[in-house]
């Protein structure tokens, strides 16, 4: 740890955190966010609360490896309850509702994080060179990125991790349930029930990155390459379309295209 805290990259991260002793961090089970609180705790000496949202848009199998991950890395561990239906705004599903859900899910974080010096997420680099609705209130927040502040890629956030031996290194890149139906399609408890359980049963087939799209009553199935060749097998020729017409999805297709992300 101690060769690692010397590293030019370790070095500006540190550059930045130099101010504080105390922080909460928005905390997913995503690698980004698993990778700060380790270095801010392990490396940096830095006294770190995970704070996780528990929201109606969070996979329960998300929330449950984001948990059982926190509990294997002895992180301290806090879960807030976040009521997104209560928000006119967030159920409409404009185009900036990603803006709506993160500065309702900041601000309840923030309030449950207790006094702390700041509070800190994951972002990175990249995520500085895309126009996204979240970003603003982030800075309406006044949420810092360390990552991104210290010039930290998202290949170079999962190598870390890899040298650290942290599990969910190469976890694929996760977004939330309401990703799924299209901007300006009211978003509705029991759509999104039907992608959770729909995207659950292509985990269980051996998928790891998915996404199950809502087409007006159909659902559009995008996967990353090696999961395009599972989706090519006799399940999606029989059980899958029965399982998603039990579901309640007029019909399935597969995008050729495969889906990628970080």
């Amino acid at each position: 740890m101690d060769r690692m805290k010397n590293n030019p990259e370790m070095k500006k991260l540190g550059a930045v955190m130099a101010p504080f002793h105390s922080v909460a961090v928005a905390y997913s089970g995503g690698v980004d966010s698993t990778l700060l609180v380790h270095l801010l705790q392990r490396v940096l000496g830095v006294r770190v609360r995970a704070c996780l949202a528990r929201t109606p848009f969070l996979h329960a199998r998300e929330e449950k490896a984001a948990r059982a991950l926190a509990q294997r890395l002895g992180f301290d561990l806090t879960v807030v309850d976040v009521d997104l239906w209560a928000l006119p705004a967030v159920k409409a599903n404009p185009r900036d509702r990603c803006y709506h859900c993160k500065k309702a899910i900041l601000g309840s974080l923030r309030s449950a994080s207790g006094p702390v010096d700041a509070f800190l997420d994951g972002s990175h680099a990249g995520d500085l060179k895309e126009e996204r609705p979240g970003r603003r209130a982030l800075e309406e927040r006044g949420v810092i990125s360390p990552f991104a502040q210290a010039g930290w890629t998202k290949a170079h956030i999962r190598e870390t991790a890899r040298k650290l031996g942290l599990p969910n290194w190469d976890k694929p890149s996760q977004s939330c349930l309401a990703t799924r139906v299209p901007h300006g399609t009211p978003l509705d408890p029991g759509i999104l029930a039907r992608i959770e359980r729909a995207e659950e049963t292509l985990w269980d087939l051996g998928c790891r990155q998915v996404r199950v799209r809502w087409h007006g009553g159909a659902a559009r199935i995008q996967a990353a390459p090696q999961d395009l060749i599972l989706l090519t097998g006799r399940e999606m020729k029989t059980e899958v379309p029965e399982e998603f017409a039990r579901l309640g999805f007029s019909g399935v297709s597969v995008d050729p295209i495969p889906y990628e992300s970080p």
